[in-house]
């Protein structure tokens, strides 16, 4: 599809034992975030998702390279807070806005993601 951010995908980690709330949280979260990305980043040339197992929690970072200026948006909608409730409920944080070297940055922290023997 010409016009849209090539998407990459990232992991590193072993996620065979990934908790299954965990793993549909870290899901719907990259899932909203890229379509954040899609929707909103203008000029975006690419979305890059990340995925690391932490030892004791698991890192889910969305980032795209679009312009993150806010002129000319559409009226933010419940994605953000969708997202950060999602978290919340697991005990985990996200945080999202404007990167300091351009773009837009989503970045959820969840705890005990990989059931560990």
């Amino acid at each position: 599809m010409e016009g849209r951010p090539r998407v990459d995908v990232h992991l590193s980690g072993d996620f065979d034992e990934l908790n299954a709330a965990v793993g549909l949280a870290l899901y719907r979260i990259a899932q909203e975030a890229v379509t954040n990305a899609v929707r909103h980043a203008h000029n975006a040339t690419r979305v890059i998702v990340r995925v690391a197992d932490e030892g004791e929690q698991v890192r889910l970072t969305v980032r795209d390279d679009g312009d993150a200026s806010p002129i000319g948006r559409v009226p933010p909608g419940y994605g953000l807070v969708g997202m950060a409730e999602r978290a919340s409920l697991l005990g985990g944080t996200l945080q999202a806005g404007p990167d300091p070297d351009g773009g837009w940055t989503v970045d959820a922290v969840l705890p005990g993601g990989v059931e560990r023997a």
